[in-house]
């Protein structure tokens, strides 16, 4: 069945629909923490050489923007579709020491389509290198409420829980069922130290399970998308001091109750802030962190003109829209590529 968008409903219809969609105060209060928990991503920070120090002072962070009272949305309407996996994977990659390597890291949008015509398996291919995708689908930067960060107990998916593992701070145990990422982060002829782009591409779930922006709204800093981006970029420095991060914010998305689309990243607030929130303050911390940042939120072209070319069901990609973003970021890379050589 066509989706039918609000746009295209009588406005007292709408106001019915709205009225009854939307909730207020919908945003989860923070847990306390237990004890022992996040010891080591709470309060101690990496070096980019791999030391630890204290905390001191808290970097200031974006405030986000407070949600207007019966703006906010029942959490359980922002549901990410599901999507058909294809039988069909990518040969895995034969390292050539003469290429770039490239080592991709996010949810869906990277996890999707390894067959060759994902955003990450095009991306490699256009800029002739090895490429590794450690996207896991349906996971957030952050970690989880529920989820467990001591090293010892770990238990979070996340990115956060991903570049601990290659790190080596954390077994890789916990992606027995993530069967390709857990393949490379075990090939021992694998070296992340050698990556020279770590591509992270992450935030729409973290809008989706309404996590927090901010380390001040969340139980403890890797509970937070922006506490979450930091403290991987931080350790991928330290993984690989001469490789250049890109954080890619999410992009643009519209959303729907079933047939019905209820608002885009532009309207729909989660409790904490819209999406468009959130590609702030992915861009906040590549700038405080002195990164790349790459705004796919907006320099993409995906917009409500344009997103039935290039969203298949609001937030997945076309094959169009996945060529799209690989032909962003080959750009990018190629061109920071000839700055370094030049």
């Amino acid at each position: 069945m066509k989706k039918i968008k609000l746009s295209k409903v009588p406005v007292f219809l709408t106001g019915v629909m709205l009225a009854a969609l939307l909730l207020s105060g919908c945003s989860k209060q923070p847990e306390e923490k237990s004890a022992g928990e996040d010891v080591v991503s709470d309060d101690v920070i990496l070096t980019e050489t791999g030391e630890t120090i204290e905390k001191e002072q808290p970097t200031p962070e974006p405030v986000a923007t407070p949600a207007l009272e019966n703006a906010n949305i029942d959490p359980a309407l922002l549901v990410e579709p599901e999507v058909e996996k294809s039988d069909v994977q990518e040969e895995p990659v034969e390292y050539d020491d003469g290429k770039l390597q490239i080592v991709f890291l996010g949810d869906s949008i990277f996890d999707n389509n390894r067959d060759g015509t994902g955003v990450p398996g095009r991306t490699a291919a256009q800029c002739n290198a090895n490429g590794y995708n450690l996207a896991i689908g349906g996971t957030c930067a952050s970690v989880e409420w529920d989820e467990h960060t001591g090293y010892e107990d770990w238990t979070s998916r996340s990115l956060v829980g991903v570049v601990n593992a290659m790190a080596k701070n954390i077994p890789t145990d916990i992606f027995v069922n993530d069967t390709t990422t857990k393949a490379i982060l075990d090939d021992p002829d694998i070296d992340f130290s050698k990556t020279d782009y770590f591509v992270v591409e992450y935030g729409m779930n973290d809008f989706l399970n309404t996590h927090p922006l901010t380390t001040d709204e969340a139980p403890s800093g890797t509970k937070s998308y922006v506490g979450a981006l930091n403290y991987s970029v931080v350790t991928l420095k330290s993984i690989a001091p001469d490789a250049t991060i890109i954080l890619c914010s999410p992009t643009y998305a519209q959303f729907y109750n079933g047939d019905w689309m209820i608002g885009d990243g532009n309207t729909i607030n989660n409790g904490y802030g819209t999406l468009f929130d959130y590609k702030g303050s992915c861009e906040y911390v590549a700038n405080s962190q002195q990164v790349l940042f790459y705004n796919a939120y907006q320099d993409l072209g995906i917009d409500g003109y344009t997103a039935d070319e290039y969203l298949e069901d609001g937030i997945h990609l076309t094959d169009k829209g996945r060529q799209l973003y690989a032909d962003a970021l080959t750009k990018l890379i190629l061109k920071y590529e000839e700055t370094k050589n030049n």
